[in-house]
């Protein structure tokens, strides 16, 4: 990882990058070596799931790769810490990341896209490891900054919800048919690291062919409402139980 250090100048730089045209990039966050450990990762785990859609979540699933060195390191997780507090006008006290490894291909790849929601995490980073490189290359799609950080989650809740149907879903991906240059677009590119506001934006990939293979490290940071009581025993409803457009944040950015 290139970046260690960062002025508070650029810290504002990247935070203003987000705040006016929905996200920001550090180019050339993985070195060529983590690439391509992440790489073979990626193809055994597409292996061993039959060629198609398969997520690994969790620092365990990441041990002995990048992912984990990522997860765990302080000045990735102090870049976000700044970020956040700066943004929010108050400290966050968090100390560490989810991480996921998202790879879409075959049948599950197709499905698990086009899924437009919101994060519970306010800062959504993104490092592409596998992207197809013509056809459909299963851009990042968002309408940023829509909504607030809620202080109430039941207001999230609802937020997401709104969301969360197949009526609004299909007239999201209407409105993109129709209107695509009313959503920020982003093609990105393996190796850099692209972040903007999960919370607040809401977002999905686009699909990629059968036989292709779009393979994405995410990392999520500062759970708005990880510390509500509601949101527990919601959450605890819902253990062992997703349906196709209520997957976690980790497995649909």
């Amino acid at each position: 990882m290139p970046y260690t250090t960062f002025s508070e100048a650029k810290i504002k730089s990247l935070i203003d990058a987000i705040e006016n045209d929905g996200y920001a990039v550090l180019p050339d966050w993985a070195s060529c070596d983590q690439l391509e450990a992440l790489q073979t990762l990626v193809a055994k785990s597409v292996a061993t799931a039959g060629n198609n859609y398969v997520a690994l979540s969790g620092n365990e699933a990441g041990a002995g790769t990048p992912l984990h060195e990522w997860a765990n390191s302080r000045d990735f997780i102090e870049l976000c810490r700044r970020i956040v507090s700066s943004a929010m006008g108050q400290q966050s006290t968090e100390l560490a990341l989810h991480q996921t490894l998202r790879c879409l291909t075959g049948d599950g790849g197709r499905r698990e896209s086009l899924i437009f929601h919101y994060d519970s995490y306010v800062l959504t980073t993104i490092i592409p490891v596998c992207m197809p490189q013509e056809g459909e290359t299963g851009d990042l799609l968002m309408l940023p900054n829509r909504r607030p950080l809620r202080r109430n989650y039941v207001l999230n809740l609802l937020d997401k919800l709104l969301v969360d149907n197949r009526w609004v879903q299909r007239r999201l991906i209407r409105r993109f048919a129709s209107q695509s240059e009313a959503f920020t677009r982003i093609r990105m590119l393996p190796g850099h690291l692209y972040m903007f506001w999960g919370y607040r934006s809401l977002h999905a990939n686009l699909p990629v062919a059968h036989d292709a293979l779009r393979a994405t490290a995410v990392f999520h940071y500062h759970n708005v409402h990880g510390n509500s009581s509601l949101a527990g025993r919601v959450r605890r409803s819902l253990s062992g139980f997703k349906p196709p457009q209520q997957q976690t944040d980790a497995t649909q950015s």
